[in-house]
């Protein structure tokens, strides 16, 4: 792959092809106008910020999601960056050890590229959300919930118009889902890959139950894996698939 600067052009549109991982660290690739592929870790603030304007510009739907809860649309490249080169590539990696782990009758159906492409994307929305609900240094209130929970439908709407696959755009808007159907958005029509959900949703949670926020310390290993096993107990995510988180934590973690 050629690697070119990212476009500098006033009036260019680049189109997100998808991602990969290079050292650990996942950079987005893109085709600008004149056909060009580049890439961009996020930490290029300026050129990513106005893409992601010029997007959302193509994305109506955005705008009345952000008219509906009050905001104001300006996007936070920063906490992007934080996210990207932090939680988002966490929750890859361990997704991809479960994946890795689970048997063949659970992974047969699901495609590890797909995957690797939903969890690295998963909380791109959050660049939306407001930065003084995301580093909140305390428990979320109502109305500050309810825009926090926007950000996996935020992150459909702007990858939709995206070249993103249909499959990577339904694991990215419902990484939020369980089988008790209680997640956020609300499952309708046919949905992705249960097992594929399951995957990305308990990753990411173990991600962020491990790392340390503004209002806690990081929770150690086991912690975070007995609150994850109230999900099992629940009925929310598959014994089989916690117990290949286990696994990966024993030997990874």
């Amino acid at each position: 792959m050629h690697l070119f600067n990212p476009p500098t052009k006033k009036n260019d549109s680049s189109i997100l092809l998808g991602s990969v991982r290079l050292s650990e660290r996942t950079y987005f690739v893109y085709k600008n106008s004149e056909g060009k592929i580049f890439v961009n870790n996020n930490f290029e603030e300026k050129s990513y910020k106005k893409n992601l304007e010029i997007n959302i510009q193509k994305v109506p739907s955005i705008c009345r999601i952000l008219k509906k809860y009050g905001l104001t649309g300006k996007i936070n490249t920063k906490i992007l960056s934080e996210l990207v080169s932090g939680h988002m590539n966490d929750t890859c990696k361990i997704a991809l050890g479960i994946y890795s782990i689970l048997s063949e009758t659970l992974s047969i159906d699901i495609s590890k590229k797909t995957l690797q492409q939903a969890a690295e994307l998963h909380d791109v929305g959050k660049v939306f959300i407001p930065k003084k609900i995301i580093c909140k240094a305390g428990k979320l209130n109502k109305k500050e919930k309810k825009i926090m929970n926007i950000h996996s439908r935020l992150g459909y709407e702007l990858l939709k118009s995206q070249n993103i696959n249909y499959e990577i755009l339904e694991l990215v808007k419902y990484h939020h889902q369980n089988l008790k159907r209680t997640g956020y958005p609300i499952l309708v029509g046919n949905t992705p890959s249960d097992i594929a959900i399951q995957i990305i949703s308990i990753a990411d949670k173990y991600s962020a139950l491990r790392e340390a926020r503004v209002y806690r310390r990081g929770l150690s290993k086991q912690k975070a894996l007995l609150i994850l096993y109230e999900e099992v107990l629940s009925g929310k995510i598959l014994k089989e698939v916690f117990n290949a988180l286990m696994i990966y934590v024993k030997n990874n973690d």
